[in-house]
């Protein structure tokens, strides 16, 4: 099988003359003679800085403007969950300020109980353990509902969490299901 050969005459002449085209080149360099020229010297650009734009300040005016917008939203923003929060607080205060007192008043009691022999013993006992329970109650529901960011209303309900909750009750309902049919099965069996 012949080679075939990649160098063609083309290439070769092509060669030749970027040798002859290099060479002129070399002797033009080494005599400069001076030319004239009849052509103007163009002058240099002015500098970036003293050149005015057409629209001086147009897309600046619009940046500000929505940097001052942003701006205002985020302080309103601020403000009112600043607001909301202090408001929380001060329930929240006003709460473990009413149970201290009710902590206090069943304390003071609880010393002025005597013994258990004592007949009324069990009844004012078992009243103090309601109002601590009762105040307590308050209390952990108000903490409750403060950590929990109050409850999931329609509007948080997600879907995908509900598909990934049937997802994972989904062998539960299948082998109720199967429980169910073997039981149905068992009963028509026996009974006829």
């Amino acid at each position: 099988m012949p080679r075939s050969d990649y160098i063609s005459d083309n290439l070769v002449n092509i060669r030749d003359r970027l040798k002859q085209n290099y060479a002129k080149t070399a002797e033009a360099a080494t005599e400069k003679p001076e030319a004239v020229s009849d052509t103007p010297p163009v002058p240099a650009p002015a500098p970036l800085s003293t050149r005015t734009p057409a629209f001086p300040h147009a897309g600046r005016n619009e940046e500000l403007e929505r940097a001052r917008r942003d701006l205002e939203g985020r302080l309103l923003r601020d403000i009112a969950a600043t607001t909301a929060e202090l408001e929380q607080e001060r329930i929240r205060r006003q709460e473990l300020e009413k149970f201290l007192a009710v902590l206090n008043r069943n304390h003071t009691e609880f010393q002025q109980l005597g013994n258990s022999g004592d007949p009324d013993f069990s009844r004012k006992l078992e009243r103090l353990r309601g109002e601590y329970f009762q105040a307590a109650g308050r209390v952990s529901a108000f903490e409750l509902r403060r950590n929990s960011g109050g409850g999931i209303g329609p509007a948080d309900a997600d879907p995908k969490r509900f598909g990934r909750l049937m997802f994972e009750a989904l062998p539960l309902m299948i082998a109720l299901i199967a429980g169910a049919l073997i039981v149905a099965a068992a009963l028509l069996i026996i009974f006829l």
